[in-house]
């Protein structure tokens, strides 16, 4: 099976403060609610999709709950890893740089 890695970015712009975390626990939630393994790093967190197509939904969803919590603007940025001669996952990709 196919499995795609995405890394994700979600930048609320003009919001009440400098600190995003808030924005970010938002956007975990989302993630968690869905079911879906994810690896958080410092300005991106990698997801594991089975299906490609649910990506844009995904988006709708995270950025419709910041809409909620007063954000107006939103820059997603988003790198989609589609490998298919190899297991492509978040597990994976870590034990072979482990070593």
């Amino acid at each position: 099976m196919t499995r795609y890695l995405v890394d994700i970015s979600v930048e609320p712009i003009g919001t009440s403060s400098t600190s995003l975390s808030k924005y970010v626990k938002i956007a975990f939630e989302v993630l968690k609610e869905k079911g879906l393994k994810y690896y958080p790093a410092p300005s991106m967190t990698t997801i594991e999709l089975d299906d490609i197509t649910t990506l844009g939904s995904l988006i709708k969803e995270i950025n419709d709950r910041l809409e909620k919590e007063g954000v107006k603007r939103i820059v997603t940025i988003v790198k989609i890893d589609d490998r298919r001669d190899k297991e492509n996952s978040i597990d994976h990709k870590l034990d072979v740089i482990k070593g």
